[in-house]
């Protein structure tokens, strides 16, 4: 855990010496606003089932978005159980936070084998706590669910691979992996999510797409043709 912390510090220091700056903040934060919930991808499917080009690639990015919200935040998220970035260095609020929402205030995750705590390493909480001050963006958009992996992220990688894999286009394949990768720096931007929970929002999301479209492609080409044919044969009559 000592590790991955340094690691993470070390990103978040990065981007406090060189990249904080207030255009690129309100850049962000747009970026940042427009993952929320997911709502914008799947807006984006939706309409893509309008149009009949796209159609299957909209069913394939739904269903994705849905493994993706049943395996990350019901079953990823609880199980890891890590602290949002600022729960870490304001240790004794979060605590009484915790204790006010009559919640423990342990943050071991992962069956009881991660120790997310930072205080029961004292040489560690002193670094992050004298190391690195968060933007103030993020005092105005704390979320309150568990941090690892970013949902964020996920869904941004899931509907990035999910329309890859379906439409085989460069064109969109590219400006969705890019507006993907910027999700992710905005979240680590807006000091909302480790550099870590990010990088594995990434890999957990391409493999939610993987498993959106081994599922719902397969079930498309099955079920869709056998509607278009009931609808011809309603027409006919």
């Amino acid at each position: 855990m000592e590790a991955i912390l340094n690691f993470d510090l070390s990103i978040f220091t990065f981007f406090q010496t060189y990249l904080m700056n207030p255009v690129l903040a309100f850049i962000m934060k747009v970026i940042t606003t427009l993952g929320d919930d997911g709502i914008f991808f799947i807006i984006l499917g939706l309409v893509m089932i309008f149009f009949k080009k796209t159609r299957k690639a909209g069913v394939v990015v739904l269903g994705s978005l849905l493994v993706m919200t049943l395996l990350n935040n019901e079953l990823l998220k609880p199980i890891i159980e890590r602290p949002r970035p600022y729960n870490l260095t304001r240790l004794p609020e979060a605590a009484a936070e915790a204790a006010a929402a009559g919640k423990d205030f342990d943050w071991v995750g992962l069956f009881g084998k991660i120790d997310w705590t930072i205080d029961r390493f004292p040489g560690l909480a002193e670094k992050w706590n004298a190391g690195y001050a968060f933007p103030e963006v993020v005092e105005r958009m704390k979320p309150t669910s568990l941090s690892f992996p970013s949902g964020h992220t996920s869904s941004a990688f899931t509907f990035a691979m999910a329309l890859t894999m379906v439409l085989k286009k460069k064109g969109p394949a590219i400006a969705s992996f890019i507006f993907a990768f910027l999700m992710g720096i905005s979240r680590i931007y807006v000091g909302v999510h480790y550099p870590t929970d990010v990088i594995m929002g990434a890999f957990v999301g391409i493999l939610y797409a993987v498993i959106g479209y081994a599922i719902f492609s397969k079930l498309y080409d099955v079920v869709y043709p056998k509607i278009e044919k009931a609808i011809a044969k309603k027409k006919a009559k």
